[in-house]
């Protein structure tokens, strides 16, 4: 049969700005597809985060094992939980394989699917894979294990952002099934601010699935896990390899529902397995899904993509197949609407927010954490570590003082332009607004 070849130029208008890509795609009556020039990886999250980070993995090592010489460039489009990049990559992108998307758990949340700004549904999606990290793990502070099933004791106050994320959620099924003695209190801006909170005594406890955290925390010698999400493995939820020692949810809560309640239950502890996931948009010829779906099979047992992924976020850094994510998509994303409205009520019930907070409410509550602080001008640089993460300067009195810069919450400006964070550098001359040593930035705007 005569080879017919077809080659496609493709023009991808990206938050209201055209990025022209030219990528050539040769498909012949074999349905040899081969890619050339450039590919764009849409995400819907701020530089600096997980979903950003193991994005850009994949991507590289797609880069490797895709056939051709195409280059991926990173297009981020944060913004409502991942709905504007998730409407655009769904109506909008290319269907020629020069457009995949890698997102997150927050992007398939029930609750968010059924706002009316969400114009996509991701059971049409074609899965290449996902990654999961390990769930997350909250972590207690000692001397009130003794006061958690004990409702004479003052209760365990449980600080969160808006109750929302899966750790949030354990809590409130303690709370209501294993007789957790639990206050919440909400509004901190990320896991950092929870941190610095446990260790202050503000809080005395909160949850993450962030293996360096955990470790720092451990290392003081006040803390310890209480009770995990755990990972899925072989069908079955097992305890993530760096916390062997701190019980699944799922086994505390053996036998404790029944009826609507564990079919909720079930369902949740369901919706837990889905960390990141990478896709081509609906509608994608299928000799194309073909080849992205072998390429991924061969970057996850590259043992240097393995490598890189346990040591840039966990030990428990694990591949999982499309077929996998998609299950896991296909029968969480539109649940019964009894089993929503029993999560929304168990909510209600521990005095949580109904659903997800929006940006604008957040950004709200959040300024009675970020009162007070400091503002300095004109100083200097001296260094910077992971990559914009943490800033060090001196202060007047000549001491050095430390700040930590969130990817999403911080303003950062540099020569005069938003910037990402790594765009910081040593020796910049900067005016910083912080809330503390040690604490975070609200902005950062350098020469």
């Amino acid at each position: 049969m005569p080879k017919a070849t077809m080659t496609k130029l493709a023009s991808i208008a990206i938050g209201g700005v055209l990025a022209a890509g030219l990528v050539s795609i040769d498909s012949t009556a074999s349905a040899e597809v081969k890619f050339t020039g450039r590919i764009n990886a849409v995400i819907g999250s701020s530089p600096g985060g997980g979903t950003d980070g193991t994005t850009r993995l994949v991507g590289r090592f797609l880069e490797k094992y895709l056939p051709g010489d195409a280059r991926i460039v990173y297009r981020n489009m944060p913004a409502g939980h991942g709905v504007r990049a998730s409407n655009y990559f769904y109506n909008l992108a290319k269907r020629d394989g020069t457009v995949w998307m890698g997102g997150s758990s927050s992007y398939l949340d029930p609750n968010n699917l059924r706002k009316k700004v969400v114009k996509y549904n991701p059971t049409h999606y074609n899965y290449i894979g996902a990654i999961s990290r390990g769930g997350s793990v909250i972590i207690m502070r000692k001397t009130k294990f003794k006061d958690l099933n004990d409702k004479s004791q003052k209760p365990v106050i449980i600080g969160t952002i808006d109750g929302s994320r899966s750790w949030g959620q354990m809590v409130v099924w303690g709370a209501e099934y294993l007789n957790w003695n639990v206050k919440f209190v909400v509004g901190y801006p990320g896991s950092s601010a929870l941190a610095l909170a446990l260790r202050r005594g503000e809080i005395d406890a909160f949850g993450t699935s962030t293996l360096s955290m955990h470790k720092g925390l451990s290392k003081t010698g006040q803390f310890r896990g209480l009770s995990q999400l755990g990972e899925l493995s072989n069908g079955k939820v097992v305890r993530r390899i760096s916390f062997q020692d701190v019980p699944t949810m799922p086994a505390l809560m053996k036998d404790k529902t029944s009826g609507l309640a564990k079919k909720t239950f079930d369902f949740w502890s369901k919706t837990n397995q889905i960390d990141k996931w990478y896709a081509l948009p609906p509608k994608t010829p299928k000799e194309i899904v073909d080849v992205y779906r072998a390429a991924y099979k061969k970057v996850v047992v590259d043992p240097e993509f393995i490598k890189f992924g346990r040591f840039q976020f966990s030990q428990d850094f694990n591949p999982m197949t499309h077929a996998d994510i998609a299950d896991l998509v296909n029968s969480t994303s539109y649940p019964d609407p009894a089993i929503s409205n029993f999560l929304r009520q168990i909510r209600i019930n521990q005095g949580l927010p109904a659903d997800r907070l929006s940006d604008a409410e957040m950004a709200k509550l959040s300024k009675k954490f970020d009162a007070g602080g400091f503002k300095v001008k004109g100083v200097t640089l001296d260094a910077v570590k992971r990559g914009g993460r943490f800033l060090f300067f001196k202060v007047k009195d000549g001491s050095t003082h430390k700040a930590k810069v969130s990817s999403s919450r911080t303003k950062i400006k540099v020569a005069g332009k938003k910037a990402a964070r790594k765009k910081l550098k040593p020796g910049l001359k900067c005016d910083i607004d912080y809330s503390k040593n040690g604490g975070q930035v609200r902005s950062v705007n350098c020469n």
